[in-house]
Order: structure tokens, then C-alpha cells, then sequence
């Protein structure tokens, strides 16, 4: 059961109803609905509904992550489209973002900046739990593999910063100031994560993907202080596939 890649989508299985903007002006709101054709959300829009965010206002509330939502993208700063200046597959036109949407369950596209903001893995938590209840410990479970892929995909792929090589005040005194120093480089802030959900027969299977070089798992990658994440999402989940050269990990949930 895969995921739509970067480089094909799956049929669609979401069709969206309406926009509804998360700090996104009136205006810009008006524009991108034309674009899409699509109407912005009324108060009685049926589900599912588009959400589109300008930076993390109005998604820090819990309930702008509950239904009837069902993905939230960043649109690009660059007209209605959103285009980069050198496009690649997660900072791709908005109309394309949208179609990915609609190829799972649960579709997110954010910005680095904004997804570190939000703590994005139990927003997601919060959006799967409404489709499919689960008991606290294994809630707790899926949010922790969650935060560690989302965390290796923005601090490692996206912002580039190596992991802790040991537990010192020395070590970690150069993580913490590399990372504000990287989330201060809007190349890089302004680099993507996606995570996409579909929901099938008890399973949730889930892709995040980042913009960063890639990655090799190698023996050593467990042996410092960080590097010990993958070891942990694969004690929580059935499977975990890497792909896209690294960019992209795969993780099978049982609910």
C-alpha cells in the first residue's frame, strides 16, 4: 500500500469541499480560492475541508487540527501559486500541493519555521485520533515515533545540523546554537516537511519527507547521543522503509 511518491500521485481519495484560511488575509484568502476552485468554507461546509496557513497563527488551537479539516498547507509567498524560484517535489505550485492532498487521508506541507513552531507531531496526532480513536498508550506511542521523524526530517534534513556526538555541555551548547543559527537562514527555514497519512483496514501508514542531502543509515548513526531515533520508531512501528535516497521514511502503524 504505498504512499504517492514525490514522482507519482495515487488516485484521489480526498476531494475538498472548501478553503478555510488559518491567519491568511481576506484577501489573498479570495485569491487562492479562485485559483482552486474552490469556495471559501462556510460555517455549515461539509467535510473535508482545506486549511491554508500563513506561518503558525491560527494552527497553534487544537481545534483547527479536528475535523472537518483534513490537510494544512503553507501556501508559497510568490502569487497564488506559490512557485520556487528552483522547484522541488514539497515546494511544488499550490494546485499541485492540493492534488497531492487529496491522494491520502491527512496531508500537511509546511515551511521548516512553522512545523518547528506548531511541535507538529501531536497536531497530527490530534487530526488521526479523530478518525480513528486509540487508547492513551498507544496515542502516546504514534506521537513519539512521530516527533522523532518529523524532528529528523526538519533538524537533520531540512536545517542540516549534525546530531550530538555525546552528552556534554560543550556538545550540547553547539547543537543548540547551530539550530537557531540554521532556522535563522530563510533558505533554509523556508525549506519543506510533508507528512501524509492513509488510513486502511486498521493500518495507518505514514510518509514524512524533508528537502534535505538525504541519508545513509550506517552501524555508527546509534552510537552517540543522538542518532538513536530510527531504533526508536522501529520498536514503535511495523515497518519503516526509508526512500527518496533517505528523504522520505515510511512508517507502518498498527491502531
Amino acid at each position: 500500500m504505498p504512499l504517492a511518491s514525490t514522482s507519482a500521485l495515487r488516485p484521489a481519495r480526498t476531494r475538498f469541499t472548501a478553503l478555510h484560511g488559518l491567519a491568511v488575509a481576506a484577501d489573498r484568502l479570495a485569491a487562492l480560492a479562485t485559483a482552486l476552485a474552490l469556495p471559501v468554507r462556510a460555517a455549515d461546509a461539509p467535510e473535508p475541508v482545506l486549511a491554508l496557513m500563513d506561518g503558525p497563527a491560527g494552527a497553534g488551537d487544537a481545534e483547527a487540527w479536528e475535523r472537518p479539516f483534513a490537510a494544512w498547507i503553507e501556501p508559497g509567498i510568490s502569487g497564488t501559486g506559490g512557485e520556487p524560484a528552483l522547484p522541488t517535489p514539497l515546494t511544488a505550485p499550490l494546485p499541485v500541493l492540493v492534488e497531492r492532498a487529496g491522494a491520502a487521508d491527512l496531508y500537511i506541507n509546511l515551511t521548516t519555521a512553522t512545523a518547528n513552531e506548531l511541535h507538529l507531531a501531536g497536531r497530527v496526532l490530534t487530526a488521526l485520533a479523530e478518525r480513528h480513536p486509540l487508547p492513551d498508550d498507544r496515542r502516546d506511542d504514534l506521537e513519539l515515533a512521530l516527533h522523532e521523524a518529523i524532528s529528523n526530517a526538519l533538524v537533520h534534513g531540512n536545517l542540516q545540523v549534525n546530531g550530538m556526538k555525546e552528552l556534554s555541555a560543550v556538545e550540547l551548547e553547539r547543537f543548540s546554537h547551530e539550530l537557531v543559527d540554521r532556522l535563522a537562514d530563510p533558505a533554509l527555514a523556508h525549506r519543506r516537511v510533508e507528512v501524509a497519512v492513509l488510513l486502511e483496514a486498521g493500518t495507518a501508514v505514514i510518509d514524512v519527507a524533508d528537502e534535505g542531502a538525504g541519508f545513509t543509515p550506517t552501524p555508527q548513526d546509534g552510537r552517540g547521543a543522538s542518532g538513536r531515533g530510527l531504533d526508536l520508531i522501529a520498536t514503535i512501528a511495523e515497518s519503516v522503509e526509508l526512500c527518496d535516497g533517505g528523504r522520505r521514511i515510511r512508517m507502518r502503524f498498527p491502531l
